[in-house]
């Protein structure tokens, strides 16, 4: 006998949370590493060349990475849903469904010609 619904949906829920909670210190662990990598940038560059070249370096470093991840985030996938139609390859089925669209448009039509309330 398989699992309850309840069931199914506790763990769905446990599984959930324990991938937002892992997220989110990953997330938090990134970006404090990202402050000290660019806190080392800024350290060598404006030893080298000044602190007009590291805040322009450094800005378009974060520049780029944001443009570079709102490309990505913009890009649409060509995967197929699940909710969509799946093509039908049989002949007979295709006119099938030809026939039906065909008889549905007919019936509009005289509905729209004939009005509400009958034959106008």
């Amino acid at each position: 006998m398989g699992l309850h619904p309840i069931r199914t949906a506790e763990r769905r829920v446990a599984d959930l949370s324990r991938r937002l909670a892992l997220g989110t210190i990953a997330g938090l662990a990134m970006a404090a590493g990202l402050g000290f990598l660019t806190v080392a940038a800024w350290l060598v560059l404006s030893a080298q060349n000044g602190a007009v070249f590291a805040a322009a370096v450094i800005g378009m470093a974060y520049l780029g990475l944001g443009l570079v991840l709102a490309a990505i985030a913009a890009a649409r996938r060509n995967e197929p849903r699940d909710d969509a139609p799946k093509p039908c390859h049989d002949p007979q089925d295709t006119f099938a469904r030809m026939a039906e669209g065909f008889a549905a448009g007919l019936e509009a039509g005289r509905a729209a010609r004939d009005g509400p309330n009958g034959r106008a």
